[in-house]
């Protein structure tokens, strides 16, 4: 799988797997996590806990950076991908989901839906105060 491949192709660090709902570290003990769109598949209402667990882990100052399938309108939709469904978010409610989490959205990036990935990508970069 792909963990087998990172450590294949990186020896020297680190690859463990885990759940998001209960991450094997203790609190405050990274300085940032990149989640690129593995909470597309969680239902709105249990994003929140997954942010908090997110945010537990990270130190004073750390960063986290979240890309996710963006949409307009007032809140997500889910929409039927691959395997099981997924929901896209519109940007400045999931910048609230970072905010009720406790973190600071310090930046945001978006590619417009009719560039060449066909949708629109939305990556939000908070820090942990």
């Amino acid at each position: 799988g792909m963990v087998d491949h990172a450590r294949r192709a990186h020896p020297a660090l680190r690859f463990d797997e885990a759940r998001m709902e209960a991450l094997p570290f203790e609190d405050g003990a990274l300085g940032g996590v990149l989640a690129h769109y593995s909470m597309i598949h969680t239902p709105p209402g249990e994003l929140p806990a997954l942010l908090a667990e997110q945010v537990r882990v990270l130190a004073a100052g750390g960063l986290l950076l979240v890309s996710f399938f963006g949409t307009e309108g007032p809140g997500p939709v889910r929409f039927d991908h691959k395997v099981t469904p997924a929901y896209s978010w519109p940007v400045d409610r999931f910048a609230e989901l970072l905010a009720g989490a406790g973190l600071v959205t310090v930046a945001r990036l978006l590619h417009d839906p009719a560039s060449e990935r066909g949708f629109l990508d939305a990556h939000l970069l908070a820090r942990r105060p």
